[in-house]
C-alpha cells in the first residue's frame, strides 16, 4: 500500500511540472507573440493562413494526453532511480567542474541528434501515419502544438528521459534547465512569427534554427527535422534550399505559405528516403 501511495504521489509531482512547464512556455510565447509584441510580431507572420480556435483546442487536448504519458515515463524513470540504475548526483563536487559546465551542452547536442532521427524516421510512410499525422494536423502552427503528439509520438519523444539518466550523470539542476530550454523552443518554433533578426542566418548564428526553419516542416513535411541546429539538415540533404529566402521574406513582412500543399499523408510521407 504505502508502495502504492508513494507512486501516486510521484505521478502527481511530475504530471503537475510537466503541466507546468507546457503551459507556462505556450503562455509566454502566445503573449510575446499576440499581445506584448503583437504589431511587429504580425508584420513577421511567416504564413498567410492563421490557426483557428477548433485547432487550438484540439492542440491543448491532445497536449494533455503528451502530458500523462510523460508523467508515466517519469514515474518509471525515478523507480529506475530508486533501483540505483540512474546516473543522477546531488553534488556538485561528485564531478569536475569542466563536467559541470560542460554536461547542459552535451545533453542538448545528443538530444539535437536523437529529434532529428527519430523526426525523420516518423515520416516514413509506414509509420507515419501512426506516429506523426496527429502532430501535423496543425499545418499553421501555434505555441499550443508544442505537445500536440500521437500516443506512439508522445513515447518516442519521452523515452530521452530515461535513456539519457541511464548514461549520463547529470545533476537535477541541470536536467531540468535543459527541460525548461527544450519546452521554450518548442513553443518559439511553433509560433508561426519569426523572432529572429534579418542577419541571423547570415552569420554563425545561422547554425541555430529558427521559427521559419520549423514552419516550413509544417507546410511542406519532407524536410527542416532539426530542433535546436541546422546541422544534420544541412549533412543530410534534407534542409530546404529556399529556407533563407523565406526567412528573410518573413522578417521584411512578405507572407508566404498561402498556398494549399495536399494531403497529410502524401506530403507527410510519400517519398521520403532515409539515409543510412
Amino acid at each position: 500500500m504505502d508502495f502504492l501511495v508513494d507512486i501516486s504521489q510521484d505521478a502527481a509531482k511530475h504530471f503537475q511540472m510537466s503541466l507546468f512547464r507546457y503551459v507556462l512556455a505556450a503562455s509566454v510565447m502566445s503573449i510575446l507573440a499576440g499581445w506584448l509584441f503583437r504589431t511587429w510580431m504580425n508584420r513577421r507572420r511567416i504564413q498567410k493562413r492563421r490557426a483557428e480556435w477548433k485547432d487550438i483546442r484540439r492542440e491543448v487536448s491532445y497536449s494533455l494526453l503528451t502530458v500523462c504519458i510523460f508523467t508515466l515515463i517519469g514515474v518509471i524513470t525515478t523507480l529506475l532511480h530508486d533501483q540505483g540504475l540512474t546516473h543522477f548526483y546531488w553534488q556538485w563536487s561528485d564531478y569536475p567542474l569542466w563536467w559541470n559546465l560542460a554536461s547542459l551542452p552535451a545533453l542538448i547536442l545528443i538530444h539535437d541528434t536523437y529529434f532529428y532521427w527519430t523526426h525523420r524516421g516518423m515520416h516514413h510512410p509506414r509509420i507515419f501515419k501512426h506516429f506523426h499525422r496527429l502532430h501535423h494536423q496543425s499545418r499553421i502552427p501555434t505555441p499550443w502544438t508544442a505537445y500536440s503528439f500521437s500516443v506512439g509520438e508522445a513515447v518516442l519523444m519521452g523515452i530521452f528521459s530515461p535513456i539519457v539518466a541511464l548514461i549520463l550523470p547529470l545533476h537535477p539542476t541541470v536536467w531540468l534547465t535543459f527541460l525548461f530550454i527544450s519546452i521554450f523552443r518548442n513553443a518559439m518554433l511553433h509560433t508561426g512569427r519569426e523572432f529572429h533578426p534579418r542577419s541571423w542566418v547570415d552569420g554563425p548564428m545561422d547554425r541555430l534554427t529558427t521559427t521559419t526553419h520549423h514552419d516550413l516542416h509544417h507546410q511542406r513535411f519532407q524536410g527542416n527535422y532539426g530542433f535546436y541546429f541546422t546541422w544534420w539538415d544541412r549533412w543530410m540533404g534534407t534542409e530546404f534550399k529556399d529556407y533563407k529566402q523565406i526567412f528573410r521574406q518573413a522578417v521584411d513582412g512578405e507572407l508566404h505559405g498561402g498556398e494549399e500543399a495536399g494531403t497529410l499523408e502524401n506530403n507527410g510521407a510519400e517519398g521520403v528516403k532515409i539515409h543510412a
